[in-house]
């Protein structure tokens, strides 16, 4: 189950607009930190369903995902034609790519609601995402508070 939470926890925070660059915060009220476990729990299936459909648009296109993975890294460092020179395969690449992100700007939009809706600032969510990532002090609160929610 933990293992389950810390993706939610990252992807979350990968997937939020990026706060200012500050230092990082650790006071944060028992409250926050819980209401903050509650939302991760809330976003797990979410976040299942998305993987789910990205998955299923990377094999609609007659990929991989181990190969759609290489031509994303080769495209990321701008080097794709290294990785294939077929450009069907390209073209299927970015016809899944193109469906992912649609899919990514969804499943944002949901989860970003999911936290606007529970009444806790977005801003807050991410700092303390970040610190769950970054602070062992903040990371050993959250996982109090899951060992007591299991």
């Amino acid at each position: 189950m933990i293992m389950t939470l810390v993706v939610a926890f990252s992807a979350s925070a990968q997937q939020l607009p990026n706060p200012q660059q500050a230092p990082l915060k650790e006071d944060f009220s028992d409250a926050e930190i819980e209401k903050f476990v509650a939302i991760n729990m809330e976003m797990i299936p979410v976040q299942q369903a998305a993987e789910a459909k990205m998955v299923a648009a990377i094999e609609e296109h007659g990929l991989e995902m181990q190969r759609f993975q290489q031509l994303f890294q080769a495209q990321q460092q701008g080097n794709i034609t290294d990785v294939s020179e077929d450009p069907q395969e390209i073209a299927k690449f970015n016809e899944a790519g193109q469906q992912i992100m649609k899919v990514q700007e969804e499943t944002n939009l949901e989860i970003q609601e999911m936290i606007v809706q529970s009444e806790m600032e977005l801003q807050t969510f991410q700092e303390i995402s970040m610190a769950y990532q970054q602070s062992p002090k903040i990371k050993e609160k959250v996982d109090r508070i899951i060992e007591k929610m299991e």
